[in-house]
């Protein structure tokens, strides 16, 4: 059993750009690009934690120490990951650490669980590229999973992995499609990196994701199984990228879903409003242009006759 912890201090005496959160960003703007974002990190005057602390745990804290223990607890968890990541990482049995210094932010007993490998030589918990932990507070049922980092790899011609590549998908698209998408909490970009999520359950329940007309982020075939899912919900997002209707902005999704639907005043309306302003007309050409190669593709005549009668001034 692990109980004391002590803080890490770090300086950095290198001169940062500006820059604004790294959260907001990224959920306005989603990047699978881990060295755009390891340079963000690196060169610009920016937090290199993402997210916010679950609502059981910010629940019992007063409005006015939120920030501070917010900044403790990632100091925490930070400092015990740093210390005991080799040990987790060869465990041959499973493990519970006593987190004595995060249950006394909260007022609660919190422990994590780390598993060791089964009479199959294996983590049940391992993934291709990282581990999770069970990060728990048991007298108030609270628990998340704590995802563990390999170091980014690439394989050959498939996709790199990682949490530089996972980390912003898992946050934008949990904002976006909170419905298709495990809830994301909190990052870190830097030390022993790591991920904290809603812990979805340990067993494959083969639940099937919801059919969404309009993905906003779709998952390879590969990648879209079921032990990547938990109550239809995304759970991994190694391999998750935007779709070209998720990559429009807000009112060019509408009037995607506009002209989808036939509704012609309202894309009449729409498209009066985006010739106001350059970019959004552009944008909304391109919009014109992608469903009326969609509509060529799937031969769908009623589509492809309607975006034909569209009217650009």
């Amino acid at each position: 059993m692990v109980q004391d912890i002590k803080f890490l201090s770090c300086k950095e005496d290198k001169q940062r750009v500006k820059h604004v959160a790294l959260t907001g960003f990224l959920r306005r703007k989603w990047i699978r690009d881990g060295a755009f974002l390891e340079n963000i990190v690196s060169d610009m005057d920016v937090s290199p934690y993402l997210g916010a602390l679950p609502p059981e745990l910010r629940n019992r804290l007063p409005k006015d120490d939120v920030a501070r223990v917010t900044y403790e607890f990632r100091n925490v968890l930070e400092d015990f990951l740093v210390k005991n990541i080799d040990k987790i990482r060869k465990m041959d049995g499973d493990c519970v650490y006593d987190l004595g210094q995060i249950s006394d932010l909260f007022g609660t007993p919190c422990q994590l669980l780390s598993r060791g490998v089964n009479v199959y030589g294996v983590n049940p918990w391992q993934g291709g590229f990282g581990f999770v932990c069970k990060l728990s507070f048991p007298e108030i049922n609270a628990h998340y999973a704590l995802k563990l980092f390999d170091v980014a790899v690439s394989l050959g011609d498939k996709p790199p992995h990682g949490i530089l590549f996972e980390v912003s998908t898992a946050l934008a698209a949990s904002h976006a499609e909170p419905r298709d998408n495990n809830k994301f909490y909190m990052a870190s970009l830097k030390s022993e990196k790591y991920m904290l999520t809603a812990w979805a359950g340990d067993d494959i329940d083969r639940i099937q994701s919801r059919a969404n007309k309009n993905e906003i982020f779709w998952t390879s075939e590969r990648e879209n199984e079921d032990r990547n899912r938990r109550n239809g919900r995304r759970i991994d997002w190694g391999e998750t990228y935007q779709t070209e209707y998720g990559s429009l902005s807000y009112p060019m999704r509408k009037l995607w879903r506009q002209i989808e639907s036939f509704d012609a005043s309202a894309v009449e309306k729409t498209i009066t409003s985006a010739q106001k302003n350059v970019i959004d007309f552009k944008e909304a050409k391109g919009v014109i242009e992608r469903l009326a190669t969609k509509a060529f593709l799937t031969d769908d005549k009623r589509l492809e006759k309607f975006v034909d009668n569209i009217k650009l001034r």
